[in-house]
């Protein structure tokens, strides 16, 4: 089995943080071959990081989010032997900290599928998280796979990417005969998206490897909380690497210590919602109760 990915960098300072070195390296275990796709120009020492890591690194100005950069990095493989050489396609993001357990025993765990994910999410429609996305041979050649990839543009908000992309690509694939799994083998049916709403349940009970950095940078603050996120992150993963990039990209005054057990206690109540009660009781913390929020 031989293995590319494309990996998605985005960084509001344009430049590489040692957290998505990290990843890239524990990712060369699984992947034969990475291009690496920022979609900012990023400076020469930035690109150096990378030596011995990426095996082609595309640094291009554009708007399409990472689709645009997976667009960017299928078709440079696509020129250069994926269909020959390869088995399996991934497209992977800088949008994790991680991996917090081995990843191989992790994804030992899909089934017999034409393409899988990390995780499934509910939310919306079932589809699969395109933070770690991978395609079978028969995917990726496919004249519905490419014609999708060919496709994909700028668009005005971020939800219509969402829900025409990474959404969409799930649904078109199985509209066509497509059957697909997921790593991580969460019991429940959970109705939320568990890397937001249930992210410590998914790291310490089901060993989810990855966890999302928006959730510790502050940006789910009515949706879940951060209290004692250290105690969750287990023994192996270097934590100073989070810690390092929080001081560059979090947002500031979040309250960790106020309420805390209170607030672990109903946000993992609020996972097990729906969406339509679940936003009820997230807006009824933003503007009844903020001091419930971090």
């Amino acid at each position: 089995m031989k293995r590319a990915a494309v990996f998605a960098h985005y960084d509001k300072d344009r430049i590489i943080d040692d957290y998505v070195i990290y990843y890239l390296k524990a990712l060369k275990e699984i992947f034969d071959t990475i291009v690496f796709v920022s979609c900012n120009e990023l400076e020469e020492g930035e690109k150096s990081k990378l030596d011995g890591i990426a095996d082609y690194v595309i640094t291009e100005n554009h708007n399409e989010y990472d689709f645009g950069s997976y667009k960017r990095g299928y078709f440079y493989l696509l020129n250069n032997g994926l269909e020959e050489n390869f088995d399996e396609l991934g497209f992977l993001n800088d949008s994790c900290y991680g991996p917090l357990y081995p990843l191989k025993p992790v994804i030992a765990q899909v089934g017999d599928c034409d393409f899988w994910g990390m995780t499934r999410n509910l939310e919306w429609q079932e589809h699969i998280q395109s933070f770690f996305f991978v395609f079978k041979k028969q995917v990726f050649t496919s004249k519905v796979f490419k014609d999708f990839m060919a496709n994909i543009k700028e668009l005005p908000h971020k939800i219509d990417i969402v829900t025409q992309y990474e959404i969409g690509l799930s649904r078109l694939l199985v509209q066509n005969g497509f059957k697909f799994d997921y790593a991580v083998k969460y019991k429940k049916k959970y109705r939320s998206n568990i890397t937001i709403f249930k992210w410590r349940e998914a790291i310490l009970k089901y060993r989810m490897p990855l966890l999302k950095c928006s959730i510790l940078r502050g940006m789910n603050t009515f949706h879940t909380t951060i209290a004692d996120w250290e105690t969750v992150i287990p023994n192996g993963y270097p934590v100073e690497l989070i810690k390092k990039n929080l001081e560059r990209t979090a947002v500031k005054n979040i309250n960790c210590k106020r309420f805390k057990n209170l607030r672990i206690f109903l946000f993992n109540i609020v996972g097990n919602l729906r969406k339509t009660p679940r936003r009820i009781f997230s807006n009824f913390i933003k503007y009844c109760l903020p001091f419930l929020s971090d």
